[in-house]
C-alpha cells in the first residue's frame, strides 16, 4: 500500500497547478465506479498532491485507487503518465515502469547505462549520510507523505532510517529518484561530488 502510494504521489507531482485542478474536478464528476461513490468535493478541494494520493487509495482500495487515477489521467490527457501506475500491481513491472513513466533527457542523476546514481551507490549512500533528517524534510509533500515521512524519521539510526527510505524506492519513478538526489547534493555536497568522481 505505502510503495503504490508512492508511485501515485510522484505521478500526481507530475502535473502542473492547473493540471491538477483539472485533475481534482474530473474525479470529484466520475459518477460511481466499481460500487464506489466518487469522493467529495470537500475531500479534495484544497488537497495538496499527498493528500490527494491517501484519499484515492483510502476511498477506492490500492487497485481502484490506482485504476481510477490513470482513468482521470487520460480524461485530462495526461494518459502518458497513468500507463506507470495501471502496471503497478503485475510482477516484475517495475523496471518498465520506471522507464516508462516520466522519459525526460537524462539528468545529472542518471549514468551513461541509464542506472540511477542512489541505486548505483546505495550502499554507500545507506552508511554515509548523516544528516538524513534534512534530506527527509525536502522530500516531505513531494516524494514522501506524511505517514512515510514520520515512519522513517521514527527508525533509531541514520543507516536505518537510509534503509527504510531505500523499502520505498522500488515504486519510485525518475523523477521521485532526481528529487532524492538533488536532496542528497544540497545536504552532502562533498559525499556526493567524491561518489560521482568514482
Amino acid at each position: 500500500k505505502g510503495r503504490s502510494r508512492g508511485r501515485l504521489l510522484c505521478t500526481l507531482n507530475e502535473l502542473g497547478e492547473d493540471e491538477l485542478g483539472r485533475f481534482k474536478v474530473k474525479l470529484a464528476d466520475m459518477g460511481q465506479k466499481g460500487g464506489y461513490n466518487p469522493i467529495p468535493w470537500g475531500r479534495l478541494g484544497r488537497a495538496k498532491p499527498a493528500e490527494m494520493a491517501a484519499e484515492l487509495i483510502n476511498h477506492y482500495g490500492v487497485r481502484g485507487g490506482l485504476e481510477t487515477a490513470g482513468e482521470v489521467l487520460r480524461a485530462i490527457r495526461r494518459g502518458e503518465l497513468a500507463g506507470g501506475l495501471e502496471a503497478e500491481g503485475e510482477p516484475g513491472s517495475g523496471e518498465a515502469n520506471s522507464m516508462r513513466c516520466c522519459i525526460n533527457s537524462l539528468p545529472s542523476g542518471v549514468s551513461s547505462t541509464g542506472e540511477h546514481f542512489v541505486d548505483r551507490h546505495r550502499a554507500e549512500l545507506i552508511q554515509r549520510v548523516s544528516m538524513v533528517d534534512g534530506v527527509l524534510d525536502m522530500l516531505c509533500g513531494t516524494v514522501l507523505d506524511n505517514e512515510q515521512y514520520q515512519s522513517i524519521r521514527a527508525e533509531r539510526s541514520n543507516p536505518e532510517k537510509m534503509r527504510k527510505l531505500y523499502e520505498l524506492m522500488p515504486s519510485w519513478n525518475r523523477v521521485c529518484k532526481d528529487r532524492l538526489y538533488q536532496a542528497l547534493k544540497a545536504k552532502h555536497t562533498f559525499l556526493i561530488e567524491e561518489l560521482e568522481g568514482k
